[in-house]
């Protein structure tokens, strides 16, 4: 049997000569719409940094408790922003507590703010076979201040799922809903505002 197989074209012709179609139509269909999200998200403003987030933990479409607290002091000046699955994030920050406090009490000095921050991209990189597999994701915010500099400078930083870390300028957020809180937060002018604009922001 013969049938005439265009030669020229791109693949998409081909496949529609043959009456196929690239993809199945079951697997096609748009995701549906989430109309809610868990975020978290820190900015600057003149009195240092604001870090918060909502309080709910979702399986999939369902909201599991609304009770959850995502924002961790894990020492006097460090916070920890979760977002990804709680029984590994809250494991991390477990971790880093004691750790931190464990390095004050026996070098009678604090660790230092880009010490903090290579330790939980330590851990998130010891994550990475949970991450892969997609059921131990953590997509953690970092918060701290710099004792280092002349006058203690506050910092933001956020990371990727395997550990990867990066300061963040303005702001940052993290969670299913991160994109929406950036477009607004790109909008606003954090630095230089008083507390009581950003508390209502």
């Amino acid at each position: 049997m013969n049938r005439e197989v265009p030669m020229a074209g791109d693949f998409l012709s081909v496949l529609a000569a043959q009456k196929l179609t690239p993809l199945r139509a079951d697997r096609a269909m748009a995701a549906p719409v989430q109309t809610q999200a868990t975020t978290v998200f820190a900015f600057h403003f003149s009195d240092g940094v604001l870090m918060a987030g909502d309080r709910r933990a979702t399986a999939g479409n369902v909201i599991v408790t609304d009770r959850i607290d995502k924002i961790i002091e894990i020492d006097a000046v460090s916070l920890l922003a979760i977002a990804g699955v709680p029984a590994t994030a809250f494991e991390m920050a477990r971790v880093l507590q004691t750790s931190f406090e464990y390095y004050r009490r026996s070098q009678l000095q604090p660790l230092s703010l880009p010490a903090k921050v290579r330790a939980l991209a330590r851990l998130l990189r010891e994550n990475l076979p949970m991450t892969m597999q997609g059921i131990g994701v953590v997509v953690p915010l970092f918060a701290g201040l710099d004792q280092t500099a002349t006058t203690p400078q506050p910092r933001i930083y956020f990371y990727d799922p395997l550990g990867a870390q990066f300061q963040a300028v303005g702001y940052a957020a993290s969670g299913s809903g991160a994109t929406t809180i950036r477009s607004i937060l790109s909008f606003q002018e954090q630095d230089g505002q008083p507390r009581p604009s950003q508390m209502s922001l």
